[in-house]
């Protein structure tokens, strides 16, 4: 069965189990233990996965001259979408102004989540100080640019510009394959990890009651990421493969690692499953696509950003009982979205991230009402980490199409 049919339905079987177990408190406990679970070991697999995987791609496409335009369309299709996601929401919010719902959080101390993106900043500023690579490696948990770093320079060394390193470079390629084969599959079974993180989210959503009680907020989200997935990212993608490709077909075939990352709120546990996916869905050649997804996994956060601005500009009309104007939805959405290239420092906190910074850097003081957004975090980080993963897979097909590599893969040999 396709994986895509597999990941809805464990979707769904986790809103089942969440209508019927949500009202329980233990219920709600041993889902999210199980969650965390799974969604730890989805880590484990990530690093050896990205490490090989990552080195074996930059040697190979050295090899064919392929790095150099990998690179640029992977580093350009991140900026114009986070440039395009700021821009909508910045729209939506002016077309349809909604204050920010109160929820359970809304009445923690003041430094609660500043508190909260400190720690992360430091801790993933303090992985990319160069004393141990092997360190490095094993610490690189929430924050895999140490990896990405350590793994390009292991592939540029790679490169088999000389017979005595062909030898290395054959099995390292070989390695790459087996990291292939157990990234799908982790695919085929990841449905497992779906269910009990959608269960786990749900159950969540449920006990805080927010979304019900605030309806058109939800509403606004919904009608936001629809507008993303289904019209903006698609004319982005056929603007960049000249409308060669049908961008539906992609996302249709990426569905497994979108619903993925919503329901763990996870990009880096997304990766073996975004790297096979690319490969056995999207047509996307492996040198690309070990390259492409990490690189876009770590700087394209134009989902993030944009759940960050319609947040941030909700939170100012419920802290001052007035929609912002012109001048400050501007600054907002520009902060905002230059911050989201940063924002992989706090894995699935991002939101909250872009959220502070933002407010920093424009020295806007909300005397502690974002922190209503901790409560609401599940579902913010879910939906960022949605458009995000969404983005990294069309990305992988743009810069594929772009170096000639890409080939159709019919429907019977997709996973």
């Amino acid at each position: 069965m396709k994986t895509w049919i597999t990941y809805i339905a464990a979707v769904l079987l986790g809103l089942s189990a969440s209508l019927l177990f949500g009202a329980s408190g233990p219920a709600s406990e041993i889902f999210s233990s199980i969650s965390s679970y799974l969604i730890s070991l989805g880590m484990f697999i990530t690093i050896p996965v990205v490490l090989i995987t990552f080195s074996s791609g930059v040697a190979s496409l050295m090899k064919n001259r392929l790095g150099r335009k990998t690179l640029l369309f992977s580093v350009l299709w991140s900026i114009v979408t986070a440039i395009f996601l700021s821009a909508l929401a910045a729209v939506i919010f002016i077309a349809r102004p909604d204050a920010f719902p109160v929820t359970s959080s809304a009445g923690s101390a003041p430094g609660t989540l500043s508190s909260h993106v400190s720690y992360m900043i430091s801790s993933s500023a303090s992985m990319l100080y160069p004393s141990n690579p092997f360190f490095s490696i094993a610490a690189s948990v929430r924050f895999i640019l140490p990896v990405v770093i350590i793994a390009w320079f292991l592939g540029m060394a790679l490169k088999p510009s000389a017979d005595v390193i062909r030898p290395a470079y054959t099995t390292m390629n070989s390695f790459s394959e087996v990291m292939y084969r157990i990234s799908r599959t982790y695919s085929v079974y990841g449905f497992f990890i779906v269910f009990f993180a959608s269960s786990s989210l749900f159950m969540e959503i449920y006990q805080e009651k927010t979304l019900f009680a605030a309806p058109r907020y939800a509403t606004l989200l919904a009608i936001g990421v629809f507008i993303t997935i289904f019209f903006v990212l698609p004319l982005l993608y056929g603007v960049f493969t000249l409308f060669r490709k049908n961008p539906y077909k992609m996302l249709l075939r990426s569905v497994s690692t979108l619903l993925f990352s919503f329901s763990s709120s996870n990009t880096i546990a997304a990766i073996p499953l975004a790297e096979s996916i690319s490969r056995q869905n999207l047509g996307v050649q492996k040198r690309i696509s070990s390259v492409s997804i990490p690189l876009m996994t770590i700087i394209g956060k134009g989902g993030s950003a944009f759940v960050s601005i319609i947040v941030l500009l909700s939170l100012y009309q419920a802290t001052t009982g007035e929609i912002p104007g012109t001048e400050v939805i501007v600054y907002t959405a520009l902060t905002a979205m230059l911050v989201s290239f940063i924002s992989s420092t706090s894995l699935g906190t991002e939101t909250a991230l872009i959220t502070v910074l933002t407010l920093n850097i424009l020295g806007i003081n909300l005397y502690g009402a974002e922190n209503a957004i901790v409560a609401f975090m599940p579902l913010l980080s879910g939906i960022g980490s949605l458009i995000d993963t969404a983005i990294a897979m069309l990305g992988a097909s743009v810069v594929s199409s772009a170096a000639g590599t890409d080939i159709e893969v019919p429907y019977r040999d997709t996973i």
